[in-house]
């Protein structure tokens, strides 16, 4: 690679420039925010905080009272274009387009606190474990690329329309009925907004424990499974599968609940929703595994080349050589012996229990259709 990017202190650098970083559905609710606090008025520096933490002096209102409103616009989107269009909107189809706007500004939400985890994730401690130049250099980039809002914004416009269409079909089909142009424009938008968020699960969740399992970090050599760093990349992997499944969970209760997923679609929604979140953890944890492997492995090799170096000094080692060999061999077993991975057997166990979530919220939606077939096996 070139001449570096960032000097020495290049950590520094780079923290200024992630306290600006925003994800799109970021944009959108800070946007609302600075619209509330009366941020267009010239006595502001800037429209949106340049601290997109918002802790600049002048902060917005809660992310959750600006996904409230954008709730709330998007329903009365479609609310009022059936009422301009004269359409007679059902209790049921009402219900529905609330629940679509909720969901869609649930997405904006769970995005702006996994965004926010990530970053404070990367600003402490863990940027300065990162050893080389040249990997603060590469890390610098791909936060500038993945930070862009075009793609997200191209992409929800694309397949938030195709997936408001199946869902929409699914409804139909289920229920029997047609949907109104006001409630399928609420829906639309809502999908739209789901996609934007779908959008960052995978720079931020897929390609990034990859991505870092290139890079070299200063690792405990000791014991490399209980560094600081290793403790915060796996609790952020952790902590964004549980925001995701939490979302997934309220997700499939609604989907259940308006005769959208039901036993046949169930099949396809785990394979294409609660699978992929379950084997990208994983995913994330194993490239973890590879990073604590590769420090492993390193301070071993020093170990077995000082232990090869004695041997060679002499063809019948003395007792001092042989005491030397022997606190060596011990003390290469015990970096041998200790885990490969960040996660033990407590936490192993409530990742095993977080998989039940999304079955335990499909048998919640779909109560009423399990009693009936228990009760009536034979119908």
């Amino acid at each position: 690679m070139g001449a570096a990017i960032f000097p020495a202190n290049g950590q520094e650098e780079i923290r200024k420039q992630m306290k600006q970083y925003r994800s799109l559905p970021e944009y959108m609710l800070d946007g609302i925010g600075a619209v509330l606090a009366g941020r267009f008025r010239s006595k502001y520096s800037s429209f949106l905080p340049i601290d997109a933490s918002g802790t600049d002096g002048d902060e917005i209102p809660s992310y959750w009272i600006n996904g409230l409103l954008i709730a709330s616009m998007t329903f009365l989107v479609g609310w009022l274009s059936s009422k301009a269009l004269g359409e007679t909107l059902s209790l049921s189809e009402i219900q529905l387009g609330f629940w679509a706007a909720i969901t869609g500004a649930l997405a904006l939400i769970a995005n702006k606190v996994n965004i926010r985890r990530f970053l404070d994730t990367f600003s402490g401690p863990t940027l300065d474990k990162i050893e080389s130049t040249t990997d603060l250099n590469v890390f610098a980039k791909w936060l500038e690329i993945n930070f862009r809002i075009h793609w997200p914004l191209v992409v929800g416009l694309i397949i938030g329309p195709i997936l408001a269409y199946v869902l929409i079909i699914n409804w139909q089909m289920n229920n029997k009925a047609s949907l109104h142009i006001g409630t399928t424009a609420t829906i639309g938008l809502a999908c739209i907004q789901s996609v934007w968020v779908a959008y960052y699960l995978y720079p931020f969740y897929v390609s990034l424990p990859a991505h870092l399992s290139r890079y070299h970090f200063d690792l405990y050599a000791t014991d490399p499974s209980s560094s600081e760093v290793v403790g915060r990349l796996s609790q952020l992997l952790t902590f964004i599968m549980y925001i995701t499944l939490a979302y997934i969970v309220q997700l499939t209760i609604g989907l259940a609940q308006f005769n959208i997923l039901n036993w046949n679609t169930a099949f396809i929604f785990s394979l294409f929703v609660w699978a992929p979140t379950v084997l990208l953890y994983a995913a994330g944890q194993f490239h973890i595994s590879s990073v604590i492997s590769r420090a492993k492995w390193e301070i071993l090799n020093e170990i077995q080349t000082k232990i090869e170096s004695l041997y060679v000094l002499e063809d019948i080692p003395d007792k001092d050589t042989l005491e030397r060999l022997e606190k060596l061999m011990d003390y290469h077993d015990r970096i041998k012996n200790t885990p490969n991975s960040a996660i033990n057997l407590r936490s192993g166990l409530n990742f095993l229990n977080s998989l039940l979530l999304p079955v335990i919220a499909f048998v919640i939606g779909n109560l009423d259709k399990i009693v009936s077939f228990l009760a009536n096996p034979g119908k």
